[in-house]
């Protein structure tokens, strides 16, 4: 697979779902083949084909699985597909793509199970992957001068692997972003199991594997947000947990802004600090501190004015406090925008409506009217 530079954070700016399908519904084998043989400056050649850094087919056979495998557009043949893959080439240096299909084929299925295991085996060979390019980097760092020209006359095409050039790191860049996909899938998955202790248990997990970056701490400090366990005595803990974990990453913000900022694009530049406060707001409310709840919501939506899960929650906090106009004024905002929280917001606005008015009358007039309140 050829390294592609992506903008900065860009994994979360979709509200911290890490979309692995860029993996698994990318470019073509075929295309991507092509592509490596185009671009230059020439790091590995295996076969005559050149490559920037990253996995490479040792046979024709092997390339056209590869492709049969992702063509195939049945989860149940696609799961086939990449177990005689694995089978077939467990030392490919594609066996993480092949994990990575099934991934996504069991998910397809409503496997969340074989999904979370198949995520395991990913991250697995991802980073058993990474390892071995970074210590064929290592050993061809330790070379003379000489021995890399004899290495040369047995194999013209034979090059050396730079830790410090552009293409290998961001080919650990892009490695560590799967692996950081691949334990989003795994939290998702125990989340819709309702299993809170792996939930917090994996979130831990990430936190070892990438422990001071501010999209590893926003993305477990949501997870740990979103689905809080029934137990009060296992909510406070992980509430606290994420609390933590939310603040260490305000912390980094501005350092991150700073130097990283210039690269986003301008209209997601708002995204990260949004989706920060987004997740504190959630906290709070979890915490029943609703004054707090309704002021990270309100600083969430200064950066991300038309984010309708935001007015959604901030209806919730509004009620919560017994502040029902300010609530209605929420929920209508977050109705308009619609989203994945419009029959919820749309409900609870109607009984706050009605209760109010007597009546569902004027209701859409309403709705309309808050529409009209965005962005002032």
């Amino acid at each position: 697979m050829t390294v592609k530079k992506k903008p900065p954070l860009r994994a979360i700016l979709f509200s911290l779902s890490f979309a692995l399908s860029v993996y698994a519904q990318g470019p073509g084998i075929e295309q991507q083949l092509q592509q490596q043989q185009q671009q230059l400056p020439v790091y590995m050649r295996v076969q005559g084909v050149p490559q920037l850094v990253g996995p490479v087919a040792q046979s024709k056979d092997e390339t056209e699985a590869l492709i049969g495998l992702q063509k195939e557009q049945s989860a149940n043949k696609r799961i086939e597909l990449a177990d005689a893959f694995v089978a077939k080439y467990p030392g490919s240096d594609f066996v993480q793509e092949a994990h990575t299909f099934r991934v996504y084929a069991y998910a397809q299925l409503g496997k969340t199970k074989e999904s979370i295991a198949a995520a395991e085996q990913a991250i697995d060979t991802t980073i058993k992957f990474r390892d071995k390019l970074i210590a064929k980097a290592d050993t061809d760092a330790k070379l003379t001068a000489l021995e890399k020209e004899d290495i040369k006359k047995k194999d013209k095409d034979a090059v050396f692997l730079v830790k410090n050039s552009p293409q290998f790191i961001t080919f650990v860049r892009q490695s560590e972003q799967r692996i950081l996909g691949f334990y989003q899938t795994i939290i998702q998955g125990y989340q819709q199991l309702n299993d809170p202790a792996k939930v917090m248990e994996s979130g831990e997990r990430v936190i070892r594997f990438k422990p001071d970056e501010i999209s590893t701490l926003m993305m477990v400090s949501n997870a740990l947000a979103e689905r809080p366990p029934a137990n009060e005595q296992e909510k406070t803990r992980q509430m606290q947990r994420a609390e933590q974990l939310a603040n260490q990453a305000l912390s980094l913000l501005p350092g991150f802004m700073a130097t990283e900022g210039a690269r986003i694009p301008e209209e997601f530049r708002g995204e990260t600090p949004a989706q920060m406060h987004y997740t504190l707001g959630l906290i709070y409310f979890h915490q029943k501190k609703l004054g707090s709840s309704q002021q990270e919501f309100l600083t969430a939506i200064k950066s991300r004015s038309k984010h309708p899960e935001t007015y959604y929650r901030l209806g919730m906090a509004y009620e919560q406090d017994k502040k029902e106009d300010q609530a209605m004024e929420a929920l209508g905002k977050s109705v308009f925008l619609k989203g994945t929280s419009e029959a919820e917001a749309r409900a609870m606005l109607e009984k706050l409506y009605v209760r109010k008015n007597k009546s569902a009358d004027g209701l859409e007039d309403y709705v309309k009217a808050c529409g009209a309140k965005i962005g002032q």
